[in-house]
């Protein structure tokens, strides 16, 4: 079952016989280009909340789409634009899939017209998303507007983030991730190192270093009497707890 695979040992989480979801180096990215990967993996992640301003932009309730359609028409246009996805698919042919309608339940799927045995439905959808989620530590988004004026009110406020963020300018994950980890002695690893180290290898350590480091100051803070324990959940914050 995919949901036993280790990522650690391994740079292709499959999906089933046919489809693995590839899981890069830090330098295979880097020369893919870290921009376009992220914007590849975050389009193929998201769900119709977390594009509710471009939705607006255009005139669409983003409560209208389903997951599924919205994963199915942002892969489509990828293949259409025969965007380089070997980062993502490794040897996988997806570049002819194209959204179609399954004939006996009315579900929609993806549909390559040279391979009609294989088919990629809402289920592997799910898997994929996820295994792209797990890669990178993200999870899925599950928030929902509770009415009209409340989603008005989430899309003038993600707009406006938007915005903020633009002005802001370009700023680089990767380097600035590797230059806070390097310079921490937890992390074992030098520059060089980190480029031969897979996404999900780094990002673990990511997540890892600061719950340690937290977890150490929580104690020092618990032993000079600043902090009380009594009212925090130890096993959650253990260092040694499940990031």
């Amino acid at each position: 079952m995919t949901n036993t695979q280790s990522l650690m040992r391994t740079n292709q989480y499959r999906i089933d016989d046919t489809i693995s979801i590839y899981v890069p180096t830090i330098g295979e990215i880097y020369d893919y280009g870290e921009d376009e990967y992220y914007n590849i993996v975050q389009l193929l992640t998201s769900v119709p909340y977390d594009l509710m301003v471009q939705f607006d932009d255009v005139g669409v309730d983003y409560e209208t789409v389903t997951e599924v359609q919205l994963f199915f028409t942002m892969l489509e246009k990828l293949c259409i634009s025969k965007v380089d996805l070997s980062i993502i698919f490794k040897d996988f042919d997806i570049y002819n899939y194209r959204i179609a309608e399954n004939v006996n339940d009315k579900e929609i799927v993806m549909l390559n017209p040279k391979n009609m045995d294989y088919k990629i439905t809402k289920e592997k959808q799910v898997l994929i998303s996820n295994a792209i989620r797990k890669i990178h530590f993200w999870k899925k988004t599950e928030s929902k507007a509770g009415n009209d004026e409340a989603k008005e009110y989430l899309i003038e406020r993600n707009r406006k983030k938007q915005r903020i963020a633009a002005r802001k300018g370009h700023r680089s994950f990767l380097d600035e991730s590797i230059i806070k980890l390097v310079n921490t002695e937890e992390f074992k690893y030098n520059y060089e190192e980190c480029m031969d180290l897979s996404i999900y290898k780094f990002n673990a350590s990511l997540q890892q270093i600061p719950k340690k480091k937290n977890w150490e100051q929580t104690m020092n803070g618990a032993y000079f009497g600043t902090v009380d324990l009594s009212k925090l959940d130890i096993e959650k914050i253990h260092w040694m707890s499940s990031i």
